[in-house]
């Protein structure tokens, strides 16, 4: 079988590990790397014997290249995405989705009109993890609560980019990792409502400190309430969640999952089943043609942004938002 020949766009931090990732890959040949910073996009490309691209648009125009992936910055993934696909690329994209509703939508549907394999980098596709927690979830009822706090003193690597609201959108969008599991175990949400303060707040929306609430109603039934602070003081980054269902709480505690009855409390083991990476199973769909498991992760995704982004609405318009 012939090898899959990617392009990479973007030589940080995201980029570098993909671009090992794939390396590794007996089915993958790394063809070109694309990035406006020609230093690190150099020495990315001669580490794995890639050609180097300072402009992307010239790398998803290749003829010998048949996937793309996307690490870029949140608010350029749409339209990467969007230009790969008219020329007939495949897509694996860092998460979110997009910066915008529409934009997501349109990458969608280029998706499925043209028959590609969209691959957004939410690892709970291939988790067993998920997958048990998933599992436990349908036997216990209906959804009454989700609850979300995440506590975090740094302001990543890149706070000029990260905390920055025009390119990365609020804090519930670039912690859209958060969102996409709810999402995938509950179903989309009919009403959102988010509030958001922002310490040191600049007219070109860079911030120093956040605190993010996002408040649900699920379409299926039941309530979301999430939280995230970031920059705050703290020692070290906390992370709570649970989902109360009506025949059972499920938590996550020291990085383990939990299931808590009025008859005690077990422990939620990760299903036993070969494990698979995100990026093996999108060079798989990419052989077989296979967009139905890729085109179902997707829509989760567009569900996804719809309620960070939705809320960002919400924080501007000092409203509850109605989704369709």
């Amino acid at each position: 079988m012939s090898k899959i020949r990617i392009g990479i766009i973007g030589s940080g931090g995201t980029g570098t590990r993909h671009a090992e990732k794939f390396s590794e890959m007996e089915t993958v040949e790394v063809i070109a790397i694309a990035s406006r910073n020609a230093e690190t996009g150099n020495t990315l490309a001669e580490k794995h014997g890639a050609e180097f691209i300072p402009d992307w648009h010239a790398l998803v125009q290749r003829d010998n290249i048949d996937g793309v992936v996307i690490c870029t910055h949140n608010d350029t993934h749409a339209e990467i995405a969007l230009a790969a696909f008219r020329c007939d690329k495949h897509i694996f994209m860092e998460y979110p989705l997009a910066r915008s509703i529409d934009a997501g939508e349109a990458v969608v549907e280029a998706a499925q009109s043209n028959q590609r394999i969209l691959r957004i980098n939410h690892s709970e596709t291939v988790s067993n993890s998920h997958r048990a927690i998933k599992q436990k979830v349908e036997g216990l009822g209906d959804l009454l609560l989700t609850t979300f706090l995440r506590l975090t003193p740094g302001r990543g690597t890149r706070p000029e980019i990260l905390f920055n609201l025009p390119v990365s959108g609020p804090p519930a969008h670039f912690f859209i990792y958060h969102i996409y599991p709810i999402i995938d175990l509950f179903g989309g949400v009919r009403s959102v409502e988010g509030s958001a303060v922002y310490e040191g707040l600049t007219d070109q929306g860079n911030y120093n400190r956040f605190v993010n609430t996002v408040n649900v109603e699920f379409k299926n039934g039941g309530l979301g309430s999430w939280v995230w602070a970031g920059g705050v003081e703290i020692q070290e980054s906390e992370q709570h969640a649970r989902y109360v269902l009506t025949g059972g709480t499920i938590s996550d505690s020291g990085g383990r999952w939990h299931c808590s009855t009025g008859a005690g409390i077990e422990e939620i083991p990760p299903v036993d089943a070969p494990s698979i990476s995100l990026q093996e199973r999108w060079i798989q769909e990419i052989q077989t043609q296979d967009t139905s498991a890729a085109d179902r992760d997707a829509a989760t995704a567009l569900k996804a942004i719809r309620v960070s982004l939705s809320a960002e609405q919400s924080m501007q318009e000092k409203r509850r938002i109605v989704l369709e």
